[in-house]
């Protein structure tokens, strides 16, 4: 009888000890593949969601931003051009810049293209008059210039109309939209009444910027060049600076510093509030990951050991058990290469049904648990090739060491000693 069958019938024959080295097989097989698998899938899943979420965060900063940067602009002007020979102290005592500039400078900063980090160029010209017994700040505004190098966006400032007037909370009292004001020998109509603002605005009257050259004799001139700077705080002022000089060096730019780093912090915040979110969700999810990698450091060995362990003295038993029948083979002329190889050919038998059995087992096991336990969608299950591999080859490869000492001994026991017991 070849070997082969030899080895099938000892199979049929002894059933439980064949079962029993399987199901330890089994075990093994399927934590091996089970705790490696279900990392892998969970590490899987968190990639996506990280991924995920940074898309979606993506878009609700892009959307943030934008609803950022319209409130950031309802605040106002955040920069201010003016001559170079501006006195700030003056400036600020005054509210209005003393040097005028031609107005064509506001022409020649909008077609500067090297002026990147400024936007929303408003030309107005400004300056105190009395009116109705009263100290107020006249302003000029020249409708935004546009900067065709750099992206459209909303205009700022007051577009009024030739001939009309806004008129600052304080100063319209008693006064309705419609009505007629002489300022300075000119008369014009009330366009708009403004809410109050709490500025310098509740006492100033708006109107066109050639209005406003005209009624203060100064055709051709402005005075300063409103301006927003795109997050210009910090180390970004220096920049603008340098690009301004470089499009119109007979001018300064000033911040207005606490509109700028409320700009500035409104946007960060938000981007750093986003990216904190992500990085607990990266933390947590690293975590579990962690526990789920000690977990199987620690029992995968254990188990794979223990169950290797079993099948050895099973291995053991059956050489027990067939002591006798070696002993009849070896007296028959058998070799000890047949000896070996019926014994080991049922370890990798062993071990491949067991592997094979495993995988599947251990495939469905991930799925149930991760499913269940760690939410983990269906998708992101999949077992490694190299598992696949190592699980396939391992599995019979442990059993085969596992039987190695009990076939060891088979075959150095002299037959005739055995059958002088039988």
């Amino acid at each position: 009888m070849s070997t082969f069958k030899l080895l099938l019938a000892e199979i049929r024959f002894r059933k439980l000890n064949f079962l029993l080295s399987v199901l330890a097989v089994v075990v093994a097989s399927m934590l091996f593949v089970a705790g490696p698998t279900l990392i892998y899938s969970y590490s899987r899943q968190t990639d996506q969601i990280i991924a995920e979420h940074e898309k979606e965060t993506a878009k609700k900063l892009a959307a943030m931003d934008k609803q950022v940067t319209r409130l950031m602009r309802d605040m106002g002007f955040n920069l201010m051009i003016v001559h170079k020979d501006t006195n700030m102290a003056d400036f600020w005592a005054s509210d209005y810049a003393a040097v005028d500039m031609p107005q064509e400078y506001v022409d020649r900063l909008a077609k500067a293209r090297e002026l990147t980090l400024v936007t929303h160029l408003v030309a107005t010209l400004q300056q105190k008059i009395k009116w109705n017994d009263r100290t107020v700040l006249l302003i000029g505004y020249m409708p935004e210039a546009t900067q065709s190098h750099l992206r459209k966006k909303k205009p700022m400032g007051y577009v009024i109309a030739p001939g009309t007037v806004y008129l600052g909370h304080e100063l319209g009292v008693g006064r309705r939209e419609g009505d007629t004001v002489e300022i300075l020998g000119h008369e014009f109509k009330i366009a708009k009444i403004l809410p109050e603002q709490g500025s310098k605005e509740d006492i100033a009257i708006a109107m066109s910027l050639a209005d406003a050259q005209r009624v203060l004799n100064k055709p051709g001139k402005v005075n300063q060049i409103m301006a927003l700077g795109c997050r210009c705080s910090g180390e970004r002022l220096p920049q603008i600076r340098k690009q301004l000089a470089a499009a119109l060096p007979d001018t300064k730019i000033t911040e207005f510093r606490s509109i700028a780093v409320a700009r500035a912090e409104t946007r960060d915040l938000v981007a750093a509030e986003s990216k904190r979110f992500l990085n607990d969700l990266q933390a947590s999810r690293a975590e579990v990951q962690r526990t789920l990698e000690s977990l199987t450091a620690v029992f995968t060995p254990v188990v794979v050991l223990a169950c290797g362990v079993w099948v050895g003295l099973l291995a053991l038993a059956n050489v027990r058990q067939r002591r006798n029948e070696i002993g009849l083979l070896r007296a028959i002329g058998r070799g000890t290469l047949h000896i070996v190889s019926l014994l080991l050919g049922k370890a990798v038998l062993v071990g491949l049904v067991g592997g094979v059995v495993g995988l599947v087992c251990g495939s469905w096991l991930v799925r149930t648990v991760g499913l269940s336990a760690l939410g983990v969608a269906a998708d992101n299950f999949q077992v490694p090739y190299e598992l696949l591999f190592s699980t396939i080859v391992g599995a019979p490869l442990v059993s085969v060491l596992a039987a190695y000492f009990p076939t060891l001994l088979a075959v150095l026991e002299h037959p005739a000693v055995i059958l002088r017991e039988i």
